[in-house]
């Protein structure tokens, strides 16, 4: 290119070299110096093949069920390019896509929440099999889209007098459908071939239904501390499939062929109602089902409160992302417009980067990223920045821009390209005043569709996310995981909320004359929600100084000793022992100096773990076997004594058990979330004597009572009430006496309590997994001092579950870092 030209193209080769050239020299580099260790810990998978022979089957049924549900709207949207109603139904047929896929089966999944007739039935019966198959519906709703833009594509090439021609010569129904097949079989195969690699390689939403593939196992290795050469050799079978996957794909494109779109056609009403029932049922049915199951009780203000600052951090992050989208989209299509063969080359290859980091495991692009930013001269200025995670986006979504310019590119008329150079259009001003209409779209719907797949990111976000810097999508990840629906579906709407927003100028900016409504509304939009979210957002409190930490132990692993996401501790004060259970169904014994005794496994844990424990005054230890509606009681060596409950609503039957405590005359309490949202006292045998509380935020009610912890006197009982962020204090009756604290993140106000304990002086001290910090309190509830900041470092915590003293030691169980850190109590 002459003159400034070649500015847009120099652009987009500077980015794809940051996000992707960069990372995967560096990624490389690392794995040949790796002595390519296994996770530590010894972790035990299964063999590789079964793992990719699951993920393989499950990418073709959803890949199959797509294409079915797909081809009708994709053949609607193709046929209707040129139709005045367009922009509103590519905005729609965008909408499921801004709905991750994990949010969908969640929606679907809590639509039969865990006290309804259809949740007893898959408790009894395979609750792993009902949780396939929502997972399978969610995958379907979240992917149709993607097939039906890839055959609108050919839908919009395919002339509409083949159809007359086909209506003159008396073709039945079942000839013109499948000719409309093959007609649209280079879009089919298309969509097919990206849903496949998509859900080949997704980690989210098998982690969070638990289903053992190639993604999740990448991110399970990860979390172990897997060596950089076991993560590679283990993803290397998926990422050559992407490889290939991607070649395909860009050659089907490469074959579009260039033909301008017909007049719009009628569709039939068989079509519009089919393509209508499609949409409800994939974006209004589920959000509908899930929004009546929770009620009324969604507290917009609380969210902002505690979320506010997360969702603009969000926003910021996802419009830079798709800012930089632009560039890639109007670099490459000026590239491939260049008449110079190694020009156009160079944005073949990039275009096929860009496409192939969007495929291959997120883990992957995660780990390439940490190799080339976290090291010195770059982790302060990229890796412990926001910086790191706009181009992780950039590198996970900048292929929308890569298709679009390429697409664009295909589609200019060779007559208009040679008039266009001939013009000066080869400097920038004069490739801005010749294809600005071209540009503009490519540069719209590029900002569009990377700013809306970067808000709800978890694949790279959760491993690249900076200290301290928090994102909305994992605030949904760790509402999906500990159950709070409440702000799944607040996080969801304003998901929608800004996916519509940059929906609304993507498609505008496609038609110049109407890209200045469209960027007015956007703009508007834009405004309501910063303003709504920003304007809200309280400060931050004092900087919190860290734990004043006395020593740790445990590590990330599976070897005795180590942990693997802990979410209970109890101790035994007057044996001076330490129990621990972790997100593997396995307790372990501990000193009080760290060291470890024993362990031994829950009998069953495939629906899911524990999350709570305590100890008896005999020694014996009780474990709330959450996902198994049930409480379990064992010796110190883990010889099971006693077991009481199953699932249920009635008297001595639970729903999701959280802690075990222990009150006057030998009575065991034992509280329960999802669906009960109760305390239930038992006798010694575990005999059911009288319970109390029901799901609210008022006196005598609770919303995920998480644990709990009787005053020394046996005379009062302290309920850390999670998701109402506060302290509700009983006597042993259940008759409430005063709360302590407020939702906040401010001194003498919580966020997510998740466990409390009580000093020898009678104060308490508060484990706020929302606020990571502990916060000591009085037994009025004023703020004494707050304690621990979020962060990796000794005496810095990340979201810390557990907390509970014995003697002259505090026990605090930093759940994120696997590890326990041991504290003098505070005076």
């Amino acid at each position: 290119m002459r003159g400034s030209g070649w500015l847009p193209a120099g652009g987009a080769l500077v980015l794809w070299i940051a996000a992707v050239g960069y990372p995967a020299l560096a990624v490389g580099g690392v794995v040949v110096l790796s002595d390519g260790s296994p996770a530590q810990g010894g972790a035990q998978m299964e063999p590789a093949h079964q793992t990719l022979l699951r993920s393989v089957a499950w990418a073709l049924a959803v890949a199959m069920g797509a294409v079915v549900v797909g081809w009708a709207p994709g053949r609607l949207l193709g046929r209707s390019l040129r139709a005045r109603w367009y922009p509103a139904l590519a905005a729609l047929m965008l909408a499921p896509i801004c709905l991750p896929a994990y949010v969908i089966f969640y929606a679907w999944w809590q639509s039969w929440p865990a006290d309804s007739a259809l949740f007893r039935w898959a408790v009894e019966t395979d609750l792993q099999t009902a949780k396939r198959l929502t997972l399978l519906l969610g995958f379907l709703c979240w992917s149709w889209p993607l097939v039906a833009w890839c055959v609108a594509g050919s839908a919009a090439a395919r002339p509409a007098r083949r159809d007359e021609m086909l209506c003159l010569d008396g073709a039945g129904g079942l000839r013109r459908l499948v000719d409309g097949f093959l007609g649209d079989g280079r879009g089919l195969a298309m969509g097919a071939l990206i849903v496949f690699l998509c859900v080949l390689n997704n980690t989210t939403s098998f982690t969070i239904a638990g289903e053992l593939t190639v993604g999740y196992e990448l991110m399970a290795l990860d979390a172990l501390r897997a060596g950089p050469a076991a993560l590679v050799k283990r993803a290397a079978v998926p990422i050559a499939i992407a490889g290939a996957g991607v070649a395909v794909i860009w050659l089907l494109l490469g074959g579009t062929p260039a033909t301008a779109p017909g007049r719009p056609r009628r569709a039939g009403r068989r079509i519009l109602i089919a393509v209508a029932a499609i949409w409800l049922f994939s974006t209004v049915v589920p959000m509908s089902l899930f929004g009546r199951s929770l009620g009324s009780q969604v507290d917009a203000a609380t969210f902002v409160r505690f979320y506010g600052r997360d969702l603009v951090n969000t926003l910021t992050v996802a419009c830079a992302s798709g800012l930089l989208g632009m560039v890639v989209a109007v670099g490459l299509a000026s590239s491939w417009q260049d008449r110079r063969r190694w020009v156009r080359v160079g944005a073949h290859v990039q275009a096929l980067g860009w496409l192939l980091a969007a495929l291959v495991p997120g883990t992957i692009v995660g780990l390439a990223f940490e190799a080339a930013y976290n090291r010195p001269g770059l982790d302060d200025v990229i890796y412990t920045r926001p910086t790191v995670l706009i181009l992780a986006y950039l590198a996970r979504y900048a292929f929308v821009g890569a298709l679009l310019g390429r697409w664009l590119s295909l589609r200019e008329p060779a007559a208009l390209a040679d008039i266009r150079r001939l013009d000066g259009a080869e400097t920038l001003k004069g490739l801005v005043e010749s294809s600005w209409p071209r540009l503009l779209a490519a540069a719209g719907a590029a900002f569009a569709i990377v700013s809306v797949l970067s808000m709800s990111d978890l694949s790279v976000t959760g491993r690249l996310q900076p200290a301290g810097f928090g994102a909305i999508a994992t605030d949904v990840l760790d509402a999906v995981h500990y159950q709070r629906p409440r702000v799944v579906l607040m996080a969801t709407f304003w998901l929608i909320f800004a996916g519509v927003a940059a929906g609304v100028l993507g498609v505008g900016l496609s038609w110049p004359l109407r890209a200045l409504w469209a960027s007015r509304a956007a703009l508007i939009i834009g405004c309501v929600a910063a303003c709504s979210g920003a304007g809200c957002v309280p400060d931050d409190p004092d900087n919190v100084a860290p734990l004043p930490v006395r020593r740790t132990f445990g590590s990330t692993g599976l070897s005795p000793g180590q942990f693997s996401y802990p979410r209970g501790i109890a101790v035994d004060r007057q044996r001076r022992l330490v129990y621990v259970v972790d997100k593997t169904a396995r307790v372990q014994r501990f000193g009080f100096d760290g060291r470890q005794q024993g362990q031994w496994r829950m009998p069953q844990r495939e629906n899911g773990k524990p999350v709570g424990l305590g100890v008896a005054p005999d020694g014996s230890v009780f474990v709330a076997d959450t996902h198994y509606h049930r409480v379990i009681r064992y010796d110190s060596e883990g010889n099971e004594l006693l077991r009481f409950g199953s699932y249920g609503k009635g008297p001595g039957q639970f729903i999701y058990p959280t802690d075990v405590a222990f009150g006057p005359d030998q009575r065991i309490y034992v509280s329960e979330y999802g669906g009960n949202e109760r305390i239930q006292v038992f006798s010694a045998q575990g005999e059911y004597l009288f319970g109390f509380g029901s799901f609210g935020s008022g006196a005598g009610q609770f919303n995920r009572p998480q644990a709990m912890v009787f005053n020394a006197a046996l005379t009062e009982l302290y309920v850390a009430d999670a998701c109402n962020h506060r302290i509700v204090v009983c006597d042993p009756q259940g008759r409430q006496l005063r709360v302590l604290g407020r939702p906040g993140r401010g001194a003498g106000e919580l966020a997510y309590p998740y466990d409390v304990t009580m000093l020898d002086d009678g104060s308490l001290l508060v484990c706020e997994f929302g606020n990571n910090r502990i916060q000591h309190l009085a037994s009025d509830g004023e703020c004494r001092g707050l304690l621990g900041r979020v962060g990796a470092a000794v005496g810095e915590l990340k979201y810390p579950w557990g907390i509970d003293a014995g003697g002259d030691w505090v026990f605090v169980l930093d759940s994120g870092n696997n590890r326990v850190q041991v504290i003098r109590p505070p005076r």
